[in-house]
């Protein structure tokens, strides 16, 4: 019989108290500079660079957050403002902690001496500078960026223009007709970043009424972003291209990968991330960028770290099996606290994410199906790739001497890895798919198009057959033990599988728009917001998990061990087990041969 549970929260001791990071790395979302220093805040946290000689860049200081860290401002007394998932973060300039305020769901983050604003997809919430909340506004469109000058806060709303706030009150709302889709002030210049309609700028001498005086680029570019430092301006182009402008127009433009910017004085602070045609991301590994824009563009140095992101990770307990664009890593997690790399493999293409079945591991998620064996975890081996000729979101699972595939594109395939020179298709369903999960048999559950589950029967794997249909909608699935859960819109659906071929709907697990979920001992992991969950998949409790993690992509479990890919790291919870067997010793050297002489 099928039971319905609410979403209790409950207050509990951590799931499990041990936990190790490997691979910690940022990702930049928004530079802050002062003198010679870049805050970097960077997804985990906040890294401090030491810019004064650019061709030598240190990183004087890294402090991790403890929810995804999105953007910052400067206080009025000189502290670092920092928002993140769970709230604004209050550091002084050394980075040491001074407070943290519960704010939650807001992605930007402005501040002057008179006030502290945070903006969230369509409302604004104004503190004053002792973070005492001060106003809040709703707003019908999304908001694409905020700025303030003084008492006026200029909030960009996609579609409609630029609401002009008067924070004390004295003057009614205002809208500036911009389709703005970031903004910056300087001065009694607001800086407009127009999409299409190119670079605008608005005269703020009166900060309530701005008044647009100069436009420059419409039609012949599309702005995303915007910094500004004395006569220039600097505005990015579809992730790849920098605009400089000066009074006269466009000056000079810089080809780099550029998501976030910032300038000051003669120098302008880049970063970027690399995307695909699909929008899927690979980092640079480059989290800080310096240019000298005093006159022609010259790169002055750069800061190099791991890339990524971490986006799939699966364990057998001892060992988790990683992808860190763009390379597969066998990670030693027997213990939990210091994980170490056991090796690496690079990959052309690589795929995002990770599934294990005994000694082989398949990658998947861009269309394509790497097969890597895993048997000496110290010199791991692709052996082939099917190229489904799909699209992302694609999807893959072990049947019982096959591999699956399928994808929203080219439909349902059932894959012959051994037999063939190279990986060949030798059964398949139409249809438009994008989950399948599988443990190895006879049997695969597929999601698709038709907002259900489909059970596929693959005895006979070259005629693949849809035997049952489960209405559902299914955003991700996955087997632990003799359930199948899939997580919906609404929660987690839990299904009895003991009959493979007839699952059985046991229970649903309410929770709102939950997010990455995976196997954990005893139940499921899910996101939610900003927190991860535990459940328990026979009773249906939901309590809050106690593990940190900032970005989940992936989570995994086996035993007691638990991994996660957290996009910044890879993070591992749960007791030590037994460490990975030693590297086989090497060959010995070859004995010379003695050259043989006449009698």
């Amino acid at each position: 019989m099928k039971r319905l549970f609410p979403l209790l929260i409950l207050v509990c001791s951590p799931l499990l108290a041990q936990s190790g990071v490997w691979g910690a790395r940022g990702v930049s979302h928004a530079f802050l500079v002062r003198d010679n220093v870049v805050y970097d805040i960077d997804g985990r946290g906040v890294a401090q660079y030491d810019v004064s000689d650019p061709a030598a860049i240190r990183r004087a200081a890294v402090i991790d957050t403890e929810g995804e860290s999105l953007d910052g401002a400067f206080a009025a007394n000189g502290d670092l403002l920092v928002l993140t998932r769970l709230g604004i973060d209050r550091f002084d300039r050394g980075l040491a902690p001074v407070a943290h305020t519960p704010a939650r769901g807001y992605a930007h983050l402005r501040a002057n001496d008179k006030w502290i604003v945070a903006a969230s997809a369509k409302g604004v919430t104004v503190f004053a500078p002792d973070m005492s909340e001060a106003q809040h506004a709703i707003f019908t469109n999304n908001i694409n960026a905020i700025a303030l000058a003084g008492d006026a806060l200029y909030v960009a709303v996609d579609k409609v223009g630029i609401s002009v706030i008067d924070l004390t009150g004295a003057q009614d709302p205002s809208v500036l007709p911009e389709n703005a889709q970031d903004l910056a002030v300087d001065g009694n210049r607001l800086y407009i970043a127009g999409g299409v309609d190119g670079l605008v700028v608005a005269d703020i001498t009166d900060p309530l009424a701005p008044n647009v005086v100069r436009r420059s680029g419409a039609g012949e570019s599309d702005l995303a972003r915007v910094a500004v430092s004395g006569a220039k301006v600097y505005a990015s182009e579809a992730g790849t291209t920098i605009r400089i402008f000066d009074d006269s127009g466009q000056t000079a433009t810089i080809s780099d990968a550029v998501q976030t910017l910032a300038a000051a004085g003669n120098r302008l602070y880049v970063s970027g991330t690399n995307f695909d045609r699909f929008g899927l991301p690979t980092e640079t590994g480059v989290p800080l960028r310096v240019y000298d824009v005093a006159g022609a563009p010259k790169l002055l140095g750069d800061v190099h770290d791991l890339a990524g992101p971490v986006s799939g990770a699966a364990t057998d307990g001892t060992l988790a099996y990683v992808v860190d664009r763009p390379f597969f890593r066998v990670i030693d997690v027997s213990k939990t606290g210091a994980p170490r790399e056991l090796s690496t493999l690079s990959i052309d293409n690589i795929e995002d994410h990770v599934k294990l079945l005994g000694k082989q591991v398949i990658l998947y998620g861009r269309g394509d199906v790497d097969l890597i064996d895993v048997s000496d975890p110290y010199q791991p081996k692709l052996v082939k790739v099917f190229h489904s000729f799909g699209r992302t979101p694609s999807n893959a699972a072990f049947a019982r001497d096959t591999i699956l595939e399928d994808n929203p594109w080219s439909g349902f395939h059932v894959v012959d890895f051994a037999h063939y020179a190279d990986a060949a298709q030798v059964g398949g369903i139409k249809g438009h798919y994008y989950e399948v999960v599988a443990n190895g048999g006879d049997f695969a559950y597929v999601g698709g198009e038709a907002i259900a589950i489909g059970v596929v029967d693959l005895h006979d794997r070259n005629n693949p057959t849809v035997v049952k249909v489960i209405p559902v909608a299914v955003r991700q699935a996955f087997i632990t033990g003799d359930r199948l859960v899939v997580r919906s819109d609404d929660g987690l659906h839990v299904y009895d599988i003991s009959v493979p071929l007839d699952p059985v709907e046991v229970a649903f697990v309410a929770i709102s728009t939950p997010g990455t979920a995976g196997p954990a001992p005893n139940g499921a992991l899910v996101w939610n917001g900003d927190t991860l969950l535990r459940t328990g998949l026979a009773f249906g409790d939901v309590l809050p998990s106690g593990l940190t993690v900032q970005a989940p992509l992936q989570i995994d479990s086996a035993g007691a061990k638990i991994v996660v890919a957290d996009r910044y790291a890879l993070r591992v919870f749960g007791p030590d087990t037994a460490p990975p067997p030693p590297p086989p010793p090497p060959p010995p050297p070859a004995t010379p041969r003695r050259r043989a002489t006449r009698p």
